[in-house]
């Protein structure tokens, strides 16, 4: 085998495992995979999208992340909203106005950073050329491909009664009804062929004229007239100036694994602080699923998700003191004391559903690449003849004053994306990351837990009945016994059992375990639509 590439779709995988099995390195893989992607999951990702790139390249000695993170517009003013604000929304923690300012339209886009962040990977760590990477990708827009039942059933998704649905957003722009419906205002159904040829010749253009063009060549030129002239916050400057940030990631550990992740404005350390918890209470003693280590698990991960409201924000705006908090060892000793005392959560739940994407790469060099890429939910404006959906990613700032993601003139958004790594004796054990919003942590933790304390292989540890844990709530999929609901709350929880035994929103975790010897052990959730592929030699 040449490596291995997990991801929530069959055909990009297949496709990122081309890319290997035509010489090309993890990196290579990985931004290929991340342009097909956007073409399939075009709701989930895309050109205008964010994107969390975690990167490992033994031969250079180098671990770096790459956070393609949007910003507010500098249209933006401190408090704009407020008086209009109506709270979170109950599964997807989106700001809420009456209006749907945040959520959908123009007003709810960020500056774009994904092609930025992918150009960056390319030039540093890539072997191949732009245009190549870029080519599948076109390739299967313009020849157009089948929807996916998961995909259809997101095109159908339905709002409430204050947030609105995706085909609310869908019709809300000429350019999104035109591509993403059919001629009736039907939406595609699984198994019709869905293409897009705008796209495709988007991307041929960032081809031929590099990544800088989509930020200060015509293409630019093209996407912030649009922007201006439907009173977008998003500026000319604001494009003009946009770089993704690159640093080396700070590591925790847990036993004898180092754990890495992203810093803030990511998510990276909620990772850290929930494991960093998990670490002391000996949990390879209890039973996976059972009813002692569910109340451990619920009870940290409200417990953290707690702090991530008062302590995860722009560094830029908060400083690095709050994100300190997170990771420190005295915060872990306060939060395992209030698990071993039976604390649970006492916060409103904003569990978001998974509008996100993530792939993971490891080739035969030891390369590791995994990116979590998104669009925040998706904004429904295209700008004509450009084929892609902008991000809706005004909806995570809190438009109140004096709290840690507050909205303010170019301040980047707070995201939930925590691409991983494991190291074990330096050397790279497994790679992780998934989309799903605040799902994402409770994903993440029990599929580290499910490899390192019971020892699963990845497709069990992707696989194993999961619970997702926020605020009062504990949400149980169906798998999950009666009995042990039942026990959960008459401990003190909130339990909602979802009577699917595979519940999607419950994050879509992608892994890769690399052995001692080397074999790679691929899973990705069975929640979504399970894509591994492995390149041969």
């Amino acid at each position: 085998m040449r490596g291995v590439v997990t991801c929530v779709h069959p055909r990009a995988a297949e496709e990122g495992a081309r890319v290997l099995e035509a010489g090309g390195n993890a990196f290579d893989s990985a931004v290929a995979t991340a342009f097909v992607q956007m073409i399939l999951n075009p709701l989930s990702c895309g050109l205008g999208g964010m994107i969390s790139a975690h990167l490992w390249a033994p031969g250079k000695g180098e671990h770096r992340v790459i956070d393609g993170c949007v910003r507010a517009g500098s249209r933006v003013r401190e408090g704009m909203w407020a008086q209009d604000y109506l709270g979170e929304a109950a599964f997807s923690g989106s700001s809420l106005f009456q209006d749907h300012r945040s959520t959908m339209g123009y007003t709810s886009i960020c500056t774009p950073a994904s092609v930025a962040a992918l150009a960056q990977v390319q030039r540093r760590y890539c072997t191949m050329p732009w245009p190549d990477l870029l080519g599948p990708a076109v390739g299967i827009g313009r020849e157009g491909f089948p929807v996916t039942p998961q995909l259809a059933k997101l095109f159908s998704s339905p709002g409430d009664q204050i947030e609105p649905d995706t085909l609310d957003r869908i019709r809300s722009n000429s350019e999104c009804s035109r591509i993403y419906l059919h001629p009736d205002g039907s939406p595609f159904r699984a198994g019709e062929i869905l293409r897009n040829p705008d796209y495709a010749a988007t991307l041929e253009r960032l081809a031929t004229h590099g990544p800088e063009d989509f930020y200060r060549g015509e293409l630019g030129r093209e996407i912030w007239r649009d922007l201006e002239a439907n009173g977008a916050y998003v500026s000319r400057r604001d494009l003009e100036s946009y770089r993704p940030h690159s640093y080396a990631p700070r590591s925790s550990r847990y036993r004898e694994f180092e754990i890495f992740s992203n810093d803030p404005p990511g998510a990276g350390f909620l990772l850290q602080e929930a494991l960093n918890v998990l670490d002391g209470l000996d949990l390879s003693r209890l039973e996976p699923g059972g009813l002692q280590y569910l109340s451990y698990l619920a009870s940290t991960l409200q417990l953290v998700d707690r702090d991530r409201r008062d302590y995860l924000g722009d560094p830029e705006a908060v400083g690095e003191e709050p994100g300190q908090v997170l990771i420190s060892r005295e915060r872990a000793h306060e939060v395992r004391n209030a698990v071993l005392e039976g604390a649970v959560g006492t916060t409103d739940t904003d569990h978001q559903a998974p509008d996100t994407t993530h792939l993971n790469v490891v080739d035969r060099d030891g390369n590791v690449a995994a990116i979590t890429h998104s669009l925040g939910g998706f904004s429904g404006i295209i700008t004509p003849e450009l084929g892609f959906i902008y991000n809706n990613a005004m909806n995570r700032y809190d438009p109140r004053p004096g709290h840690a993601s507050s909205l303010a003139p170019g301040k980047a958004r707070m995201h939930l994306m925590m691409p991983a790594l494991i190291f074990q004796e330096e050397q790279a054990a497994m790679v992780l990351g998934a989309p799903g919003g605040n799902a994402i942590l409770s994903a993440l933790v029990q599929v580290f837990i499910n490899v390192v304390e019971f020892g699963m292989g990845a497709v069990d540890a992707v696989s194993a009945p999961r619970i997702h844990a926020e605020g009062r709530t504990v949400w149980c999929e169906g798998r999950t016994p009666v009995e042990t609901c039942d026990a959960l709350r008459r401990r003190g929880f909130t339990v909602v059992r979802d009577p699917a035994p595979l519940a999607r929103r419950l994050g879509l975790a992608q892994l890769v375990v690399v052995g001692p010897d080397g074999r790679l052990d691929g899973g990705s959730d069975p929640r979504g639509e399970s894509g591994v592929a492995y390149a041969l030699v």
